[in-house]
């Protein structure tokens, strides 16, 4: 297992390096065009724009601006969205982080290996309770902006 994680690093690594020579590089291999030389005759003016027209007033009713009531609520829908992707991301890295401290944890053996893994699941459930934790302020905050 530990073989196809330094295979993967090795990609990425090599993945990363051949966008940073990418960035680097010239963005065209023609050379730059000259600019055409300067004329004597005098520019043309340039068109008249057209006047927009007057705007009027928006109409009231359904069409006008949004109610701030529905304004709030759509702040809170928006937050709440943020609130559930920023928990599930929090969850997935520390279920990653486990993962690896697992693995690295299989290398060693007995009383080291135990305290390993008993290291990791500790700070595998301290991770998933602090994103807990903010996920139900996040709630708490949005449900106290909606009253």
């Amino acid at each position: 297992m530990h073989k196809q994680f330094a295979s993967l690093a090795g990609v990425v690594a090599f993945s990363m390096t051949v966008l940073a020579v990418a960035a680097d590089a010239p963005k065209s291999t023609t050379p730059a065009a000259t600019n055409p030389p300067a004329t004597t005759t005098a520019p043309a003016p340039a068109p008249k724009a057209a006047t927009p027209p007057a705007m009027s007033p928006p109409p009231s009713g359904s069409m006008g601006a949004a109610s701030p009531k529905a304004e709030v609520k759509a702040d809170a829908k928006a937050m709440k969205a943020k609130s559930d992707g920023d928990y599930k991301a929090a969850k997935a890295k520390a279920d990653a982080d486990y993962k690896a401290a697992k693995a690295e944890c299989s290398k060693k053996s007995g009383a080291d290996k135990t305290a390993c893994t008993k290291d990791a699941k500790a700070a595998h459930d301290r991770a998933v309770k602090d994103a807990k934790a903010a996920h139900e302020k996040q709630e708490a905050d949005i449900k106290a902006m909606k009253k």
